[in-house]
């Protein structure tokens, strides 16, 4: 239904109001595969993994 692509896209643009937020940073638990593809999509990357790879970071500058 394209909800959460909507307060996704919301959410971005109020973050980007502030002018001080320069990086943003989404962690997804591992096996939470559609959620990793959602955000990669959004233009995220894999940054690095925390907790021994229980959650995965990801950063969009």
């Amino acid at each position: 239904m394209g909800i959460g692509s909507v307060l996704f896209e919301r959410s971005m643009d109020w973050l980007n109001s502030f002018e001080s937020i320069g990086d943003r940073f989404i962690f997804v638990s591992n096996g939470n595969d559609p959620a990793l593809k959602f955000y990669m999509g959004k233009g995220f990357n894999i940054s690095h993994q925390i907790l021994d790879g229980f959650i995965t970071v990801l950063r969009n500058t």
